[in-house]
């Protein structure tokens, strides 16, 4: 009897394992086919509708919410890497900021004579750092991935606008990257070719397309390594004429690595210009693009409230960005909000 029975168990646990089979396979295509239904939508309505998407702290949040669930989707098969790009980067926005606001604290710590808080906001920077260069280098690598390996020199394909800005962000990204590896001690292992690498692939794009950045990218990584610079190159020259681009475009991006590079190179006088030029140029935004003229700001911003932190021990005032504290007074006014 037991015979028989097993004899008839067989092919019923036969059966029964290959509608497991079955199914499991049937659950594959049902994942890929969502997640290539996301990623279509993502590129074709979710990004452009981020990039004109204002509020940076939104797109941030958005980044850190939805990367991890975009990016599982290449493990059946979709390919949500040009997406990646764009989420990772406006990830790294949030930990940049919270790296500032360390950096912040640590500027008044270290003003009042606050020893042990200043070396705690000290590695608190690092620490927020470290994560903003790791989303960073992701952004990078997945560039690298879509469009590579490419020979020395050679550009890929960009016959789309996506293609284009992935590719724009996914280079500032890499600069970024080892800019933020930089602040955290190099913890991260960010390669310093990459900003070689950088500097070459923005050849691959027509500056005047895009606000005058790819050009003002490459100046910018010339003031870093001037043996990269073509001869002849005068990259200040250059980087003033990608941030008038940027203000005739309605991108300031260009007017943001000015900044950015001045600083850098310790001057204030550049800096202090570049952050005055930014604030002017403020009414003609493009609107199809207006979270990359946002975390322009915002960059040219916290260059802002290092100097007046430095100086004054708080930052840039409510609608104060592009004026310093030394500024002669226009009239005698008070504001009474600052005493309280």
């Amino acid at each position: 009897m037991r015979s028989l029975l097993n004899k008839i168990a067989r092919p019923a646990r036969a059966l029964i394992a290959g509608g497991v089979i079955t199914a499991l396979s049937g659950c594959g295509i049902i994942y890929k086919t969502t997640g290539d239904v996301l990623v279509s939508f993502g590129q074709a309505e979710l990004a452009p509708h981020l990039l004109a998407y204002d509020d940076v702290r939104m797109g941030c949040i958005t980044g850190e919410a939805q990367t991890p669930l975009l990016m599982s989707f290449s493990e059946v098969g979709s390919h949500p890497e040009k997406l990646g790009v764009m989420t990772y980067t406006t990830a790294a926005v949030c930990a940049e900021q919270m790296a500032l606001e360390s950096e912040l604290s640590y500027l008044r710590a270290v003003n009042d004579g606050r020893v042990s808080e200043a070396q705690d906001a000290r590695i608190q920077q690092k620490r927020w750092s470290k994560i903003a260069a790791k989303r960073l280098l992701k952004s990078y690598e997945l560039m690298d991935e879509v469009y590579g390996p490419l020979d020395e020199g050679e550009c890929p394909k960009l016959n789309h606008e996506l293609d284009q800005i992935v590719w724009l962000v996914g280079n500032i990204a890499g600069v970024q990257a080892l800019v933020a590896d930089g602040a955290a001690d190099g913890s991260v292992g960010v390669p310093r070719n990459i900003v070689a690498k950088v500097e070459r692939n923005a050849k691959c794009l027509d500056s005047d397309d895009w606000w005058g950045a790819p050009q003002g990218l490459r100046a910018a990584v010339w003031t870093i390594l001037p043996q990269l610079a073509p001869e002849g190159a005068q990259p200040w020259q250059t980087l003033e004429q990608s941030a008038e681009k940027g203000f005739e475009s309605g991108v300031r991006l260009g007017s943001a690595f000015y900044a950015i590079s001045a600083y850098g190179k310790g001057n204030n006088d550049r800096l202090r210009t570049a952050i005055r030029d930014f604030a002017a140029n403020g009414e003609n935004i493009n609107e199809d693009y207006a979270m990359i003229d946002a975390i322009a700001e915002i960059l040219i911003t916290g260059l802002s409230d290092r100097l007046w932190t430095e100086n004054t021990g708080k930052r840039t005032p409510l609608n104060g960005l592009g004026t310093f504290w030394d500024d002669a007074p226009s009239e005698p006014t008070m504001n009474i909000d600052d005493l309280l």
